[in-house]
């Protein structure tokens, strides 16, 4: 099993859930007790500092930890920050039983402890007003060695004026820990101080992915072949070809309108008639069209960026128009 990783990138920066996973993980493969109630304290600081509840974490490790580990110092100086992990006074009072000699060992030794143990609780019970801004505690600290550094705690609660000292003293208790390192070297050793920035979305913009309200011509001209390659026997009429049609029947009407005014002769009106009729009535029958075997979709038209179905009717739109013609010339 691959190590589960827990540092202060992990420890101030993961999610609830995710961190609480993580420890639980890193306690089963290690079973290092004073590594994990050290790591449980550094949660509650994040707890009592950050708009974000990290409260009652992983209960059943820090209980098995008091209850079954072997007794040491860092259990000792922290455990009553876990005080309310232990639902009765009997559980609680098993847990000082196993740690210290006596009553009076515990009071000693836990008397700082207690001080830490009430600011953090009272500072996790503040609520911070709705606000457009986030705020971030940037602190200095030394290390080990002295070298002042800096790190920032994201997400916090807004820090009032008047309360700036006891956010410093929450800070403070870093100081106890020693689990933080960087190459062999304890961080927050001492505190120095600490400043809380705040910031804000100064300007937002979204593309607009609205569809557009009309396809582009190649995208058109791609569905008509997707539909005429489903159903061969359905022709598929384009707007363009729709207009081209509606001209046709307009041409048909105005020239059997002109039949009508010819004053040659009933003759040569009768026979006009006739022809105009007859043309008229083949353009727009459906009942040839219908029964003509179904044609071969020349995908070459594709080319040109027309549908096959208007290159056709361009087609028949100049044999009609060469009959017209060989007809005006046979009558006038």
């Amino acid at each position: 099993m691959k190590e589960a990783k827990l540092g202060q990138r992990q420890v101030f920066g993961m999610l609830r859930k995710s961190l609480e996973k993580r420890v639980i993980q890193r306690f089963e493969q290690a079973k290092n007790a004073a590594e994990i109630v050290e790591f449980a304290v550094a949660i509650l600081i994040r707890d009592a500092l950050c708009v974000g509840d990290f409260s009652y974490m992983f209960p059943e490790v820090i209980r098995e930890i008091f209850l079954t580990a072997e007794p040491n110092d860092t259990l000792r100086r922290h455990c009553v920050y876990f005080q309310n992990y232990f639902t009765t006074k009997g559980e609680w009072q098993k847990v000082i039983d196993r740690l210290f000699k006596s009553e009076k060992e515990f009071r000693a030794f836990t008397k700082e402890t207690c001080l830490y143990k009430a600011l953090l609780e009272k500072k996790a019970r503040e609520t911070s007003a709705e606000s457009e801004f986030r705020f971030d505690l940037v602190t200095v600290f030394k290390d080990a060695n002295g070298k002042r550094y800096t790190w920032t705690l994201r997400d916090t609660k807004q820090v009032a004026k008047n309360l700036a000292s006891e956010t410093a003293e929450v800070l403070q208790i870093l100081t106890t820990l020693t689990i933080f390192q960087a190459s062999g070297v304890r961080r927050f050793a001492e505190y120095v101080k600490f400043k809380s920035t705040k910031s804000c979305v100064d300007a937002e913009h979204e593309a607009d992915l609205a569809e557009p309200a009309e396809e582009s011509v190649q995208a058109s001209i791609v569905e008509n072949k997707r539909d005429v390659k489903a159903n061969p026997r359905q022709k598929q009429v384009a707007p363009a070809a729709k207009i081209t049609a509606d001209s046709h029947q307009k041409t048909v009407n105005q020239a059997a309108a002109r039949f009508e005014k010819q004053k040659d002769g009933p003759k040569n009106r009768a026979r006009a008639d006739s022809k105009a009729n007859s043309l008229a009535v083949k353009a727009n029958s459906p009942t040839k069209e219908a029964k003509a075997p179904p044609q071969k979709l020349d995908t070459s038209a594709l080319r040109y960026g027309k549908p096959a179905e208007q290159i056709e009717q361009a087609q028949d739109d100049k044999k009609w128009n060469s009959r017209v013609k060989e007809f005006f010339a046979k009558i006038m």
